[in-house]
């Protein structure tokens, strides 16, 4: 499997959507996990992991390539969650990043907490994301075995939903169904292959 260095340089030389694609793939099931630390939403931390991504490839001028690829994207995922959180400016909201552990002033500012996190994942090596990634991986391969065995109903929507990263709205305009019936049959479904995951 090539390293994100390889992968990088691949795609900064031939700026092809063919070594993005790659890249993409390589990155996205780390950095869905970090950005889910953060959102704690597995929806939202999938959205967020995708939007960076895609970032990647329209500001790739702005890389440094002195520095692993996986600094600056999990800096701008780290920022677009931030945005996230931010927009979600209610009591809940608050609550909720008191019980992640953020300390939230009566300015709204965020302190140390997810901070620390940043720099946690900064300070790693790649050899680091390459060993979390081996067990994500692991994990992604039995989803997708267990997401095979799904009946189409509950399929076809998970894999345009978890693969193709579509929104809610337009799964439900693609297969001409209720936005309901979309998240009742991606929960059915997450829970089916949960199940099988486990078993």
């Amino acid at each position: 499997m090539s390293n994100y260095r390889e992968l990088t340089e691949n795609f900064l030389s031939t700026r092809s959507e063919e070594d993005f694609t790659k890249l993409f793939y390589r990155i996205k099931p780390g950095l869905t996990s970090y950005v889910y630390k953060i959102v704690k939403d597995r929806d939202i931390a999938e959205d967020i992991a995708i939007n960076t991504l895609t970032k990647m490839w329209t500001k790739i001028e702005q890389y440094n390539p002195q520095y692993q690829i996986t600094t600056w994207i999990y800096r701008i995922a780290f920022n677009e969650s931030l945005g996230f959180i931010k927009r979600r400016n209610s009591k809940t909201s608050l609550d909720y990043l008191s019980d992640f552990g953020v300390e939230v002033n009566t300015g709204g500012g965020l302190h140390s907490g997810l901070e620390d996190l940043m720099l946690e994942y900064e300070q790693k090596t790649e050899q680091d994301f390459l060993n979390e990634e081996e067990e994500l991986m692991e994990t992604y391969e039995d989803t997708l075995n267990a997401m095979d065995g799904l009946k189409s109903m509950y399929k076809d929507i998970i894999v345009d939903r978890l693969v193709n990263g579509m929104k809610y709205d337009e799964i439900a305009i693609k297969h001409d169904i209720s936005l309901q019936t979309v998240k009742n049959r991606i929960r059915r479904g997450k829970a089916i292959i949960a199940e099988k995951v486990s078993a």
